[in-house]
């Protein structure tokens, strides 16, 4: 059974007040303190409706002698606003003199607000009616750039699609409206947009969503009375996902709050629902609420509240004491039939069968449930099917009109592209040459640049091995010539010796920037490499080197891999007294991977040390996208792999 429905006529109210002093056109800077003056006191509730209506006449009589059109616009406005909302006859009769009046002005805003009053018109009469007329208010609206009236007819739209069930169509049109409004400024507009998008995801079974737009609601709220029906709803929210026990401490806060005395209505409903709550919670307080809720809106003659409130108890009483649930039930089935509701009827008619006295009473309330629910379904689906359909009219109207403007558009804009067509062509043609040759030249010179870094670096390195590896050592060698006779044996051969070493460490030097075969040897050369470093105390294995396909690498590649392996052969041959290095190569998911490890004496446990050689290791490797990983938890040796994509 369907829960108080939220309460959005309060919304409606608020914005419906802060419209009257917004009128659709453009205030005009002279003849119209007059006129608003009047246009004041006829929304104003403490004069009777006579008076009211007096002050509304006298602003269009204002109007009318001002032989100002906009002027005028806006005294008549105002009169229609006031006849509709008094049911005055003479309203269809001022609407056509409205319409007349916006076609002369031959503005949108203006159009846009005859729309508007013209839905406001058909609203009791028609609803797919006043639906069309809102949507095509909206359309002059947005013409007019005026997002925030064209907001407010789309919210009105949405109520009609609530009215009629259609709760997708109604989220769909709340959720343009949002974006015509969220800039605004206009707190109550605001509101009613996320209440709207409130229920239509609450009828949805969206709960996490209408959760979302009624807190949205709730913060965007500034009024106290306004905040307490985004709580109220919040609470309905928690009633049909049986959290009865945060339902309850929310309805609780509402129903005790002094400031709710100021409306009985609202009150009333709150404690309906909290009742309801306890009743659906199982706690017999329940009926005590619901009893006095049902008692609060009687007094006030709310006929809807009072149908809501008898249908909870029919349903509380229904086992516990059947006579009295059908007294209440009763008495929900004839306000409903007076307010044709038919929601509700329905739910009536439920409970007055399973209190029925005889299976002949009990089948005539099925047949008549089963009637008006069929009727219910086919009147909301046509309802939503006619929505689509004015709404896909409107669009058809409304691109009739923007191509017929467009064509002349066209048409007058032809020569001037013709005449500019060629100037930018040029104009893109010089600018991609010229960014063109901006690009090559940049490319060039980073090039050359690390071209010359790289030739600087090798440069570098090769001076530095050459001075702390052999200038010493060739020094000494001829110190030790000068100062010692050769002719001894001893003396002779511990000079060929050192010279030997120093030749030695001189081809190294050499090798390691020699160039490089990166073609089809390379996997021999590389294998040469790594094996020259082998001698009768170190061991060295080289591990599937031919799994890879070097020819599918690319040449920058190979020369990284060779320049890596050489860093890491040095650095292990300097430092690591190693006596088994292994290098092992593998292909993986078109990735090449090298794993290196010896069983030298290692860097500190837990550190890795990217000094000189290794730091040189990680830059190359990061250079051709590559990924290097060191093993820190072995204590002994040197473990690292390293790859990169084929």
């Amino acid at each position: 059974m369907k829960h108080y429905s939220p309460i959005l006529l309060f919304f409606i109210a608020l914005i419906f007040i802060s419209c009257r002093e917004n009128m659709p056109v453009k205030k005009e800077s002279a003849a119209t303190d007059s006129l608003e003056h009047y246009m004041r006191l006829s929304h104003d509730s403490k004069f009777s409706q006579e008076r009211q209506r007096g002050f509304s006449n006298k602003a269009y009589r204002i109007g009318i002698e001002s032989k100002n059109d906009s002027l005028l616009y806006k005294g008549l406005y105002n009169k229609i606003e006031q006849d509709l909302q008094y049911n005055s006859d003479s309203s269809r009769y001022y609407l056509n003199k409205l319409k007349t009046l916006a076609l002369k002005i031959k503005k949108e805003a203006p159009l846009g607000g005859y729309y508007y009053l013209y839905a406001s018109y058909f609203l009791p009469i028609n609803i797919d009616s006043s639906f069309a007329y809102y949507d095509r208010s909206k359309t002059e609206y947005l013409k007019a750039n005026d997002s925030m009236r064209a907001g407010y007819s789309l919210l009105m739209m949405t109520d009609l699609q609530r009215i009629s069930s259609d709760y997708y169509g109604a989220e769909t049109t709340a959720t343009a409206a949002l974006a015509c409004l969220k800039n605004s400024g206009e707190e109550s507009y605001l509101v009613a947009v996320y209440n709207y998008l409130g229920v239509s995801y609450k009828q949805l079974f969206n709960y996490e969503n209408a959760l979302k737009y009624y807190r949205k609601a709730y913060q965007t709220a500034k009024d106290s009375l306004s905040k307490d029906v985004v709580m109220n709803n919040i609470a309905l929210i928690y009633m049909d996902q049986k959290e009865y026990g945060k339902a309850i401490k929310i309805l609780t806060k509402l129903v005790s709050k002094k400031n709710s005395d100021t409306d009985i209505e609202f009150k009333a409903k709150a404690i309906d629902n909290l009742g309801y709550s306890y009743f659906l919670l199982g706690d017999k307080r329940g009926s005590q609420y619901m009893l006095q809720a049902l008692h609060l809106k009687d007094s006030i003659r709310d006929e809807f509240g009072s149908m809501a409130s008898c249908l909870h108890l029919s349903e509380y009483y229904l086992h516990e004491n059947p006579q009295l649930a059908r007294k209440y039930a009763e008495k929900a089935y004839s306000l409903a039939n007076k307010l044709k509701n038919t929601d509700d009827k329905l739910d009536a008619i439920k409970f007055l069968s399973k209190t029925s006295a005889s299976k002949q009473e009990s089948d005539k309330l099925f047949s008549e449930y089963t009637t008006l629910n069929d009727s219910i379904r086919i009147v909301r689906q046509k309802a939503k099917n006619q929505f689509a359909k004015i709404r896909y009219d409107s669009k058809q109207v409304e691109e009739e009109s923007l191509k017929y403007q467009a064509e002349n558009a066209e048409n007058k804009l032809k020569a001037e592209k013709a005449k500019r067509r060629n100037e930018l062509l040029l104009l893109t043609i010089s600018f991609i040459v010229l960014v063109g040759i901006l690009f090559y030249r940049l490319l060039k010179s980073r090039h050359e640049k690390e071209k010359f870094q790289e030739a600087y670096n090798t440069e570098t390195r090769i001076a530095k091995k050459v001075h702390d590896e052999l200038a010493n050592d060739v020094y000494n060698a001829m110190t030790f010539a000068s100062t010692q006779n050769l002719e001894k044996p001893e003396k002779k051969e511990a000079l060929i010796h050192s010279l030997d070493s120093v030749y030695l460490r001189t081809r190294d030097i050499s090798r390691e920037n020699s160039p490089i075969e990166l073609g089809e040897n390379f996997p021999n050369q590389l294998k040469i490499m790594l094996s020259e470093y082998q001698n009768q105390s170190l061991n060295v294995l080289i591990k599937d080197i031919d799994s890879v396909d070097w020819i599918k690498v690319d040449e920058n590649k190979k020369l990284v891999t060779y320049r890596v392996l050489q860093e890491l052969m040095v650095n292990m041959k300097k430092h690591s007294q190693a006596t088994l290095a292994v290098i092992d190569f593998s292909t993986v998911d078109k990735k090449i991977q090298i794993q290196y490890s010896d069983n030298g004496i290692g860097m500190p446990f837990g550190k890795t040390i990217l000094k000189n050689g290794l730091q040189n290791v990680e830059n190359r490797i990061k250079s051709i996208r590559g990924t290097l990983i060191f093993d820190i938890q072995t204590n002994r040796g040197v473990k690292l792999s390293f790859g990169y994509p084929v």
